[in-house]
This record gives structure tokens, C-alpha cells and sequence, in this order.
């Protein structure tokens, strides 16, 4: 088996290798990474407990963990990149023992 980094067929054209999908998904958990704590332990501070930091902060925590269990979630169902059927090219014959 050859292994695809050490024939320099990874590196020919990484564009090909890279999903949009995958780093639009990535950037939109990174900024509900950054907004949904901050903005939840705000939230709860001045609407809900009225100054009580240690409610807040516990708020805000459960919501950075809601966020990175959601995107544990989302890259689960993803489909796999390696597991696609692939069809054998000119040349690309399996030899005969």
C-alpha cells in the first residue's frame, strides 16, 4: 500500500482537499464560541439573578459547553471523507498474482 503524503499526491493540489462546508461550519462555531458565553453570562446578570456573578458565570459556562457539544454533534454526522467509492482510473488496474 502506497501511502498518498510520500508520493507527493496530498500535496499536488491541496484546494481539492479542502470542503467550504467545513470551514464555514468551524467559523460559525468559533463565533458562537465567543458570543454565546459572553453574551449568556450578560444576559443572565442584568435580566435574570440581577447581579449574581457565580449564577452567571455557571450560565455561561453551560453555554460554551452546550456550543462545543453541538459541534462534537455536527462533525459526528458529517460524512466521511474517506469512505466514498472510488472508481479505478486507466492504469490504476490491480495486477494479477
Amino acid at each position: 500500500m502506497v501511502n498518498p503524503v510520500s508520493t507527493g499526491k496530498m500535496a499536488a493540489n491541496p484546494a481539492e482537499t479542502v470542503q467550504p462546508a467545513v470551514l464555514y461550519k468551524l467559523i460559525i462555531f468559533a463565533v458562537l464560541m465567543a458570543v454565546a458565553p459572553i453574551g449568556t453570562y450578560f444576559a443572565v446578570l442584568t435580566q435574570f439573578t440581577k447581579g449574581n456573578t457565580i449564577a452567571s458565570a455557571i450560565a455561561a459556562i453551560i453555554a460554551a459547553n452546550l456550543v462545543l457539544v453541538g459541534y462534537i454533534i455536527v462533525a459526528w454526522l458529517e460524512d466521511p471523507v474517506g469512505t466514498a467509492p472510488t472508481s479505478k482510473g486507466v492504469g490504476e488496474v490491480k495486477k494479477d498474482k
